[in-house]
């Protein structure tokens, strides 16, 4: 961790808690080596697949709540935020099943409002395959 500090490398914290623990908040070795925090919420890559092993592409609105989860990262980032400069947080469309709006959640419970994108910008994203870039 020292030599992460040293040459400014940050520690990411992610979750990648699987769906059937999604009730219960993430705790793990969570140290800040930076003046910024970078936050991924990958979620279960398992719903990615169908029983039969095939893609399952029906991301468009929430389908796993995860209010643990986002409660305990709100207090994490919230205990940080006068430490840092930025807090870079990413959402997996696998954590809840909408990424745009877990952000959105996310943020709400950091006292953010973060508007979700139109649906003209979220169609040409999903034709374009590209994603979807959410900023306060």
């Amino acid at each position: 961790m020292r030599l992460l500090e040293k040459y400014r490398i940050c520690w990411v914290w992610a979750d990648a808690t699987p769906l059937n623990e999604r009730n219960l908040a993430p705790f793990e070795f969570l140290p800040r080596t930076t003046d910024f925090l970078y936050l991924r919420l990958l979620g279960d890559y398992a719903t990615k697949y169908d029983v039969d092993g095939s893609h399952v592409h029906r991301y468009e609105k929430l389908l796993w709540k995860r209010e643990a989860a986002l409660d305990s990262w709100s207090l994490k980032i919230e205990r940080h935020l006068s430490e840092v400069r930025n807090v870079w947080a990413f959402a997996s469309n696998h954590f809840e099943g909408f990424a745009p709006e877990t952000c959105q959640r996310l943020a709400q419970r950091l006292g953010f409002d973060l508007p979700l994108p139109s649906q003209t910008e979220q169609a040409f994203s999903t034709n374009n395959r590209s994603q979807l870039d959410l900023q306060l």
